[in-house]
């Protein structure tokens, strides 16, 4: 299936423009991306259960981080979430990505998405990677492969040292998404102060390579319960171990 999958999306045009989302809870918005990168998003069939997780998770003028925002489809349901009096903050490291979610939130006319063209990782301040891109992002998951595909220089930086510079004196965060290709491990250190202090909402999509173990640590030395509650299953399908490229929402313990 994977292959016919990657068959069809090289057939697909790769040209980048605003396209109408077609379908879904946003349909009619309007997101810049191309057909070969994102077709799932054009056709408003993907991640419709992260979505309706965000419908009764994030609130009217709340702040949400969307950490791996790609081309901005995530962003989209979390501004419509929060509405004009909450606040987005995207980060997406790969600049031409980040751009075309600059584009996005122009075109939407949604004042409350702040773009930032910044990795989340856990150096001490800012630092640089090489990385390996596809589709329009950072991805660590590519294993053997990695070598084929064009890599960028993009900045990295910790997320509890860079939050009191983009906060504008509002250091409140109510919810997380994480979507990092590989590198939640580094995301999560690089925002053990914030987890730890106000305990937002979190959900985090995990991927193949990623240190469960280490991951859930931590979680927990922040304060969080181990128990993971499934996004994107089955009701009846709860497996007893992460899986890979499914999402999963932590809270704080009691």
């Amino acid at each position: 299936m994977s292959a016919v999958r990657d068959l069809v999306r090289c057939a697909l045009p790769r040209r980048v423009g605003p396209h109408r989302i077609l379908a879904g809870p946003l349909r009619g918005r309007r997101i810049v991306t191309s057909w070969h990168d994102y077709p799932a998003a054009i056709t408003g069939r993907t991640e419709l259960q992260l979505l309706a997780w965000f419908k009764t998770s994030a609130r009217t003028g709340q702040t949400w981080l969307d950490v791996g925002g790609h081309y901005g489809y995530t962003s989209l349901a979390l501004a419509d979430c929060v509405g004009p009096t909450g606040r987005v903050f995207t980060f997406e490291p790969v600049i031409a990505s980040a751009g075309c979610i600059a584009q996005t939130r122009l075109v939407n006319r949604l004042d409350q998405i702040t773009v930032v063209p910044i990795g989340l990782g856990s150096p001490d301040s800012l630092d640089v990677k090489r990385l390996p891109i596809t589709r329009g992002m950072a991805d660590l998951t590519l294993g053997d492969q990695a070598d084929s595909f064009w890599r960028e220089t993009i900045q990295v930086a910790r997320f509890d040292w860079l939050w009191p510079r983009l906060n504008a004196g509002n250091p409140i965060v109510h919810g997380v998404k994480i979507d990092v290709q590989g590198m939640e491990v580094d995301v999560l250190d690089g925002m053990r102060g914030l987890l730890r202090e106000q305990r937002p909402a979190l959900v985090v999509e995990l991927h193949r390579g990623v240190d469960r173990t280490h991951f859930l640590e931590i979680l927990v030395a922040a304060g969080y319960s181990p128990e993971a509650t499934p996004i994107d299953e089955a009701p009846n399908e709860r497996p007893a171990t992460l899986a890979d490229d499914r999402s999963y929402a932590f809270v704080a313990s009691t």
